[in-house]
Protein backbone atom coordinates (compact mmCIF):
# COMPACT_ATOMS: atom_id res chain seq x y z
CA UNK A 1 0.00 0.00 0.00
CA UNK A 2 3.34 2.34 1.14
CA UNK A 3 4.33 2.55 -2.44
CA UNK A 4 0.78 2.96 -4.07
CA UNK A 5 0.98 6.72 -2.23
CA UNK A 6 3.14 9.12 -4.31
CA UNK A 7 4.69 11.14 -2.00
CA UNK A 8 6.14 8.01 -0.28
CA UNK A 9 7.95 6.55 -3.56
CA UNK A 10 8.81 9.97 -4.22
CA UNK A 11 10.93 10.43 -1.16
CA UNK A 12 12.44 6.74 -1.45
CA UNK A 13 13.14 7.28 -5.14
CA UNK A 14 14.83 10.75 -4.15
CA UNK A 15 16.91 9.59 -1.09
CA UNK A 16 17.82 6.05 -3.04
CA UNK A 17 18.51 7.53 -7.01
CA UNK A 18 20.95 10.15 -4.86
CA UNK A 19 22.68 8.14 -2.12
CA UNK A 20 23.53 5.58 -5.63
CA UNK A 21 24.25 8.66 -7.68
CA UNK A 22 27.07 9.62 -5.23
CA UNK A 23 31.19 7.53 -6.26
CA UNK A 24 31.85 5.08 -2.84
CA UNK A 25 35.36 3.71 -2.82
CA UNK A 26 37.85 2.62 -0.25
CA UNK A 27 40.06 5.56 1.08
CA UNK A 28 43.49 5.70 3.31
CA UNK A 29 42.31 7.40 6.53
CA UNK A 30 45.31 7.76 8.53
CA UNK A 31 44.90 11.17 9.61
CA UNK A 32 47.21 12.48 6.74
CA UNK A 33 47.00 11.12 3.16
CA UNK A 34 43.12 10.24 1.80
CA UNK A 35 43.74 9.07 -1.41
CA UNK A 36 41.63 6.19 -2.87
CA UNK A 37 42.98 2.19 -2.05
CA UNK A 38 43.02 -0.04 -5.32
CA UNK A 39 40.29 -2.85 -3.75
CA UNK A 40 37.71 -5.20 -5.89
CA UNK A 41 34.94 -3.54 -3.58
CA UNK A 42 35.14 -0.18 -6.08
CA UNK A 43 34.95 -1.89 -9.00
CA UNK A 44 31.56 -3.58 -7.84
CA UNK A 45 30.53 -0.42 -5.69
CA UNK A 46 30.72 1.60 -8.62
CA UNK A 47 30.80 -0.24 -11.91
CA UNK A 48 28.73 -3.89 -11.64
CA UNK A 49 28.31 -5.63 -8.54
CA UNK A 50 28.18 -9.07 -11.10
CA UNK A 51 28.28 -8.23 -14.55
CA UNK A 52 24.57 -8.59 -15.28
CA UNK A 53 22.92 -4.88 -13.70
CA UNK A 54 24.89 -1.61 -12.86
CA UNK A 55 26.31 -0.50 -9.82
CA UNK A 56 23.70 2.31 -9.65
CA UNK A 57 21.08 0.00 -9.72
CA UNK A 58 22.77 -2.30 -7.27
CA UNK A 59 22.70 0.58 -4.77
CA UNK A 60 19.55 2.01 -5.34
CA UNK A 61 17.37 -1.13 -5.10
CA UNK A 62 19.83 -2.25 -1.80
CA UNK A 63 18.50 1.59 -0.26
CA UNK A 64 15.16 1.85 -1.80
CA UNK A 65 14.20 -2.22 -0.06
CA UNK A 66 15.95 -0.46 3.20
CA UNK A 67 13.28 2.65 3.22
CA UNK A 68 10.45 0.21 2.30
CA UNK A 69 11.42 -3.02 4.87
CA UNK A 70 13.20 -1.50 7.19
CA UNK A 71 16.76 -3.51 5.68
CA UNK A 72 18.23 -4.01 2.45
CA UNK A 73 20.15 -7.47 1.66
CA UNK A 74 22.90 -7.93 -0.55
CA UNK A 75 24.96 -11.52 -0.35
CA UNK A 76 29.17 -10.76 -0.46
CA UNK A 77 30.46 -13.51 -2.79
CA UNK A 78 34.29 -13.92 -2.03
CA UNK A 79 37.52 -15.28 -3.96
CA UNK A 80 39.59 -17.82 -2.63
CA UNK A 81 41.61 -14.83 -1.08
CA UNK A 82 38.59 -13.93 0.96
CA UNK A 83 38.33 -10.25 -1.04
CA UNK A 84 34.89 -9.66 -2.27
CA UNK A 85 34.30 -11.19 -5.89
CA UNK A 86 31.00 -10.23 -6.66
CA UNK A 87 27.75 -8.86 -4.85
CA UNK A 88 24.11 -10.58 -5.21
CA UNK A 89 20.97 -8.75 -3.73
CA UNK A 90 18.37 -10.70 -2.13
CA UNK A 91 14.52 -9.70 -1.78
CA UNK A 92 14.08 -8.80 2.12
CA UNK A 93 11.56 -11.26 2.41
CA UNK A 94 13.41 -14.42 1.40
CA UNK A 95 16.24 -13.72 4.21
CA UNK A 96 15.90 -14.48 7.90
CA UNK A 97 18.06 -14.00 10.64
CA UNK A 98 18.75 -17.20 12.93
CA UNK A 99 21.36 -19.10 15.50
CA UNK A 100 22.67 -22.03 14.72
CA UNK A 101 24.65 -23.18 17.67
CA UNK A 102 24.50 -19.61 19.16
CA UNK A 103 25.77 -17.43 16.32
CA UNK A 104 23.91 -15.29 13.83
CA UNK A 105 23.59 -17.25 10.48
CA UNK A 106 21.04 -16.36 7.58
CA UNK A 107 18.69 -18.40 6.62
CA UNK A 108 18.06 -17.81 2.49
CA UNK A 109 14.27 -19.10 1.30
CA UNK A 110 15.39 -21.05 -2.44
CA UNK A 111 12.92 -22.76 -4.90
CA UNK A 112 13.92 -26.41 -3.06
CA UNK A 113 14.09 -25.26 0.54
CA UNK A 114 16.26 -23.18 2.30
CA UNK A 115 20.30 -22.04 2.30
CA UNK A 116 22.51 -20.72 5.02
CA UNK A 117 24.82 -17.65 4.41
CA UNK A 118 27.41 -16.84 7.77
CA UNK A 119 26.86 -13.40 9.12
CA UNK A 120 30.28 -11.73 8.02
CA UNK A 121 29.04 -13.21 4.07
CA UNK A 122 26.20 -10.25 4.20
CA UNK A 123 25.43 -7.26 4.14
CA UNK A 124 22.14 -6.08 5.84
CA UNK A 125 21.85 -2.54 5.45
CA UNK A 126 19.30 -1.38 7.75
CA UNK A 127 17.31 1.69 8.65
CA UNK A 128 16.71 3.40 11.86
CA UNK A 129 15.80 0.20 14.81
CA UNK A 130 15.51 -2.09 11.55
CA UNK A 131 12.05 -0.71 11.00
CA UNK A 132 10.17 0.67 7.81
CA UNK A 133 9.66 4.54 7.86
CA UNK A 134 6.45 3.72 5.97
CA UNK A 135 5.51 0.41 8.37
CA UNK A 136 6.50 2.67 11.59
CA UNK A 137 4.50 5.20 10.48
CA UNK A 138 1.33 3.55 8.84
CA UNK A 139 -1.05 5.74 10.26
CA UNK A 140 0.18 9.19 8.27
CA UNK A 141 0.50 6.95 5.27
CA UNK A 142 -2.77 5.45 6.13
CA UNK A 143 -4.61 8.59 6.11
CA UNK A 144 -2.77 10.30 2.94
CA UNK A 145 -3.55 6.89 1.12
CA UNK A 146 -7.44 7.12 1.98
CA UNK A 147 -7.43 10.45 0.41
CA UNK A 148 -6.21 9.22 -2.83
CA UNK A 149 -8.39 6.83 -2.74
CA UNK A 150 -11.40 8.91 -1.94
CA UNK A 151 -10.13 11.76 -4.81
CA UNK A 152 -9.99 8.97 -7.37
CA UNK A 153 -13.74 7.10 -6.44
CA UNK A 154 -14.88 10.69 -6.60
CA UNK A 155 -13.55 11.43 -10.39
CA UNK A 156 -14.13 7.50 -11.46
CA UNK A 157 -17.41 8.15 -10.90
CA UNK A 158 -17.48 10.91 -13.67
CA UNK A 159 -17.32 13.71 -11.52
CA UNK A 160 -20.60 13.35 -9.86
CA UNK A 161 -20.83 13.49 -6.49
CA UNK A 162 -23.83 10.77 -3.89
CA UNK A 163 -27.08 11.80 -4.59
CA UNK A 164 -30.87 10.84 -4.21
CA UNK A 165 -32.99 10.63 -7.37
CA UNK A 166 -36.54 12.09 -6.47
CA UNK A 167 -39.77 11.56 -8.61
CA UNK A 168 -43.65 12.73 -7.66
CA UNK A 169 -44.90 9.83 -9.44
CA UNK A 170 -45.22 6.33 -8.09
CA UNK A 171 -42.84 4.30 -9.65
CA UNK A 172 -43.01 0.10 -10.68
CA UNK A 173 -40.00 -1.82 -9.58
CA UNK A 174 -39.32 -2.23 -12.95
CA UNK A 175 -39.29 1.67 -13.47
CA UNK A 176 -36.86 2.15 -11.00
CA UNK A 177 -34.53 -0.24 -11.92
CA UNK A 178 -34.88 1.24 -15.67
CA UNK A 179 -34.01 3.94 -14.29
CA UNK A 180 -31.07 3.50 -12.49
CA UNK A 181 -29.72 1.36 -15.17
CA UNK A 182 -30.06 4.79 -17.44
CA UNK A 183 -28.30 6.50 -14.94
CA UNK A 184 -25.31 4.19 -14.57
CA UNK A 185 -25.16 4.17 -18.53
CA UNK A 186 -24.62 7.83 -18.98
CA UNK A 187 -21.97 8.16 -16.10
CA UNK A 188 -19.07 10.52 -17.24
CA UNK A 189 -21.92 12.68 -19.51
CA UNK A 190 -21.84 16.25 -18.16
CA UNK A 191 -25.47 16.18 -19.06
CA UNK A 192 -27.64 13.26 -17.80
CA UNK A 193 -31.39 12.23 -19.09
CA UNK A 194 -33.86 11.77 -16.11
CA UNK A 195 -36.76 10.26 -17.44
CA UNK A 196 -40.11 9.85 -15.67
CA UNK A 197 -39.97 13.50 -13.88
CA UNK A 198 -36.79 12.65 -11.97
CA UNK A 199 -34.75 15.23 -10.19
CA UNK A 200 -31.70 14.90 -8.68
CA UNK A 201 -30.71 16.13 -5.61
CA UNK A 202 -26.80 16.25 -4.29
CA UNK A 203 -25.54 15.07 -0.94
CA UNK A 204 -22.17 15.45 0.41
CA UNK A 205 -19.82 18.00 -0.44
CA UNK A 206 -18.23 19.83 -3.45
CA UNK A 207 -16.21 18.83 -6.48
CA UNK A 208 -13.33 20.64 -5.03
CA UNK A 209 -13.91 19.63 -1.53
CA UNK A 210 -14.25 16.69 -2.96
CA UNK A 211 -10.10 16.59 -4.03
CA UNK A 212 -9.27 17.04 -0.30
CA UNK A 213 -6.48 19.13 -1.53
CA UNK A 214 -5.46 20.72 1.74
CA UNK A 215 -5.80 17.32 3.50
CA UNK A 216 -3.73 15.72 1.15
CA UNK A 217 -0.99 18.20 0.83
CA UNK A 218 -0.90 18.21 4.98
CA UNK A 219 -0.52 14.54 4.88
CA UNK A 220 1.81 14.47 2.31
CA UNK A 221 4.36 16.53 4.22
CA UNK A 222 3.67 14.46 6.80
CA UNK A 223 5.24 12.05 4.97
CA UNK A 224 8.49 13.96 3.88
CA UNK A 225 8.55 14.48 7.76
CA UNK A 226 9.18 10.91 8.18
CA UNK A 227 11.58 10.24 5.99
CA UNK A 228 13.21 13.41 6.78
CA UNK A 229 12.95 14.96 3.10
CA UNK A 230 12.62 18.43 2.41
CA UNK A 231 8.91 18.78 1.13
CA UNK A 232 10.62 21.14 -2.02
CA UNK A 233 12.69 17.68 -3.00
CA UNK A 234 9.34 15.85 -3.89
CA UNK A 235 7.61 18.96 -5.56
CA UNK A 236 5.91 20.36 -2.67
CA UNK A 237 6.73 24.00 -4.20
CA UNK A 238 5.16 27.90 -3.15
CA UNK A 239 8.28 29.36 -1.42
CA UNK A 240 11.08 31.02 -3.02
CA UNK A 241 14.33 29.92 -5.36
CA UNK A 242 16.55 30.93 -2.17
CA UNK A 243 13.72 28.24 0.31
CA UNK A 244 14.24 25.67 -2.24
CA UNK A 245 18.08 25.55 -1.88
CA UNK A 246 17.97 25.80 1.70
CA UNK A 247 16.30 22.42 1.76
CA UNK A 248 18.05 21.18 -0.59
CA UNK A 249 21.42 22.14 1.39
CA UNK A 250 19.19 19.96 4.43
CA UNK A 251 18.81 17.27 2.68
CA UNK A 252 22.39 16.75 1.79
CA UNK A 253 23.30 17.09 5.53
CA UNK A 254 20.46 16.17 7.42
CA UNK A 255 19.18 12.56 4.92
CA UNK A 256 22.21 11.66 2.81
CA UNK A 257 24.79 12.20 5.05
CA UNK A 258 23.73 9.81 7.97
CA UNK A 259 22.10 7.27 5.60
CA UNK A 260 25.62 7.50 3.58
CA UNK A 261 27.37 6.78 6.90
CA UNK A 262 25.41 4.01 7.85
CA UNK A 263 26.30 2.53 4.37
CA UNK A 264 30.07 3.25 5.16
CA UNK A 265 29.75 1.52 8.65
CA UNK A 266 28.15 -1.33 7.20
CA UNK A 267 31.04 -1.42 4.27
CA UNK A 268 33.77 -1.12 6.78
CA UNK A 269 32.54 -4.30 8.76
CA UNK A 270 31.63 -6.69 6.35
CA UNK A 271 34.52 -5.76 3.44
CA UNK A 272 37.53 -5.16 5.95
CA UNK A 273 39.54 -6.91 8.97
CA UNK A 274 39.87 -5.54 11.87
CA UNK A 275 43.54 -4.07 10.93
CA UNK A 276 42.29 -2.74 8.12
CA UNK A 277 39.53 -0.67 9.69
CA UNK A 278 42.31 1.24 11.63
CA UNK A 279 43.23 3.14 8.22
CA UNK A 280 41.06 2.34 5.94
CA UNK A 281 37.54 3.34 5.23
CA UNK A 282 34.59 3.45 2.26
CA UNK A 283 33.15 6.86 2.29
CA UNK A 284 30.72 8.62 -0.34
CA UNK A 285 31.94 11.27 -2.49
CA UNK A 286 29.32 14.05 -0.61
CA UNK A 287 31.22 16.88 -2.47
CA UNK A 288 29.50 15.57 -5.82
CA UNK A 289 25.83 17.22 -4.11
CA UNK A 290 27.79 20.74 -2.66
CA UNK A 291 28.95 22.09 -5.83
CA UNK A 292 26.47 24.37 -6.18
CA UNK A 293 25.83 26.88 -9.20
CA UNK A 294 28.86 28.12 -11.16
CA UNK A 295 29.47 31.63 -9.06
CA UNK A 296 29.12 29.68 -6.17
CA UNK A 297 31.42 26.78 -7.45
CA UNK A 298 33.94 29.50 -8.78
CA UNK A 299 34.36 31.04 -5.17
CA UNK A 300 34.88 28.34 -3.16
CA UNK A 301 37.55 27.12 -5.55
CA UNK A 302 39.04 30.48 -5.26
CA UNK A 303 39.42 30.12 -1.25
CA UNK A 304 40.72 27.00 -1.76
CA UNK A 305 43.77 27.86 -3.99
CA UNK A 306 44.40 31.22 -2.17
CA UNK A 307 44.81 29.62 1.27
CA UNK A 308 46.65 26.11 -0.41
CA UNK A 309 44.40 24.11 0.56
CA UNK A 310 43.57 23.05 -3.20
CA UNK A 311 46.45 22.58 -6.35
CA UNK A 312 44.74 24.06 -9.34
CA UNK A 313 45.13 20.32 -10.98
CA UNK A 314 42.93 19.14 -7.40
CA UNK A 315 40.24 21.82 -8.64
CA UNK A 316 40.51 20.62 -12.39
CA UNK A 317 39.53 16.96 -11.31
CA UNK A 318 36.93 17.87 -9.42
CA UNK A 319 35.54 19.90 -12.74
CA UNK A 320 36.68 16.77 -14.56
CA UNK A 321 39.33 18.51 -16.56
CA UNK A 322 42.67 17.22 -17.64
CA UNK A 323 45.54 18.09 -15.45
CA UNK A 324 48.13 20.77 -16.69
CA UNK A 325 51.86 21.37 -16.11
CA UNK A 326 52.70 22.53 -12.88
CA UNK A 327 49.04 22.15 -11.73
CA UNK A 328 49.79 19.94 -8.47
CA UNK A 329 52.07 22.87 -6.48
CA UNK A 330 49.97 24.77 -3.75
CA UNK A 331 49.42 27.82 -3.14
CA UNK A 332 49.00 30.52 -1.34
CA UNK A 333 47.65 34.14 -1.31
CA UNK A 334 50.15 36.70 -1.52
CA UNK A 335 51.45 36.53 -5.03
CA UNK A 336 50.00 32.88 -5.35
CA UNK A 337 54.06 31.69 -4.55
CA UNK A 338 54.27 28.07 -3.84
CA UNK A 339 54.96 26.42 -0.42
CA UNK A 340 58.29 25.55 -0.86
CA UNK A 341 59.13 28.94 -2.03
CA UNK A 342 57.26 30.49 1.05
CA UNK A 343 60.01 30.26 4.50
CA UNK A 344 62.00 32.44 1.52
CA UNK A 345 59.99 34.50 0.61
CA UNK A 346 58.98 35.41 4.08
CA UNK A 347 62.72 35.88 5.02
CA UNK A 348 63.20 37.56 2.33
CA UNK A 349 60.61 40.64 3.07
CA UNK A 350 61.14 40.45 6.65
CA UNK A 351 64.84 41.66 5.78
CA UNK A 352 63.85 44.57 3.25
CA UNK A 353 61.10 45.30 6.49
CA UNK A 354 64.34 45.42 8.50
CA UNK A 355 66.80 47.21 6.04
CA UNK A 356 63.93 50.22 5.89
CA UNK A 357 63.68 50.29 9.58
CA UNK A 358 67.40 50.95 9.72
Amino acid sequence: MALGVGVVYACIYKIASTLASLPLNLYADNGRTFDIIDNPANYLLNKTPDERVTAFEFRETLVFSMLLFGTGYAEIIRDRNGSAARFQMLHYHAVKLVEVDGQPIYEIKIKDGVRYVDYDNMIALHYSLRQSPALTSAETVGLLSAAQDYAAKFFNGGGVMSGVLTSDENLSADQVQSLLNTWQQQQGKQTRFMPFGVKYHRMGVDPDSAQNVDSRNFQGQEVCRVFNVPPAMVGFTGGAYKDYENQAKAFVTGTIVPLAQRTESELNLKLLSRRDRDGQTFRHDIDELMRGDMASRAEYYREMLQNGVLSRNEVRSKERYNAIDGGDIHTVQVNQIALDKFDEYSDKISTQDGNTEV
